[in-house]
């Protein structure tokens, strides 16, 4: 099974799924069950930068922090980007649709947490 979620352009939700075809035998096949925002709302959809100008100047102001709770992020994540830049940390990368990169289950094994594989338990 896949999932998808697009966000712009061609907002849209949609999985692929196998499922079994009606009847005795036992043979597979794959479909799509879509929700093409465009297809089933056919007016306008507004850009999401629209969306997010319209709610600031209409006051909205749960869609943003305020200004103490960003001096506290800063405050919080400026040690360790000074850290990551000052030891030359760069990012272990890891193939796209892989289940991350290894140094995360050797961390995770460090901690007794299991990464991935969550669909397995054996219990």
């Amino acid at each position: 099974m896949s999932s998808v979620l697009r966000v712009q352009p061609d907002e849209a939700i949609y999985l692929k799924i196998n499922n079994k075809v009606p009847g005795l035998g036992m043979r597979l096949d794959r479909s799509d069950l879509n929700l093409l925002f465009r297809a089933r709302y056919p007016r306008e959809i507004p850009d999401a930068y629209e969306r997010l100008l319209l709610d600031a100047i209409e006051g909205e102001r749960r869609l943003f922090i305020r200004s103490d709770e960003l001096d506290a992020a800063w405050a919080l994540f400026t040690p360790l980007l000074k850290e990551i830049e000052n030891k030359k940390i760069a990012p272990e990368l890891y193939p796209y649709g892989s289940r991350g990169p290894v140094g995360a289950h050797y961390l995770a094994a460090r901690h007794n947490v299991r990464w991935g594989d969550l669909g397995n338990d054996d219990s």
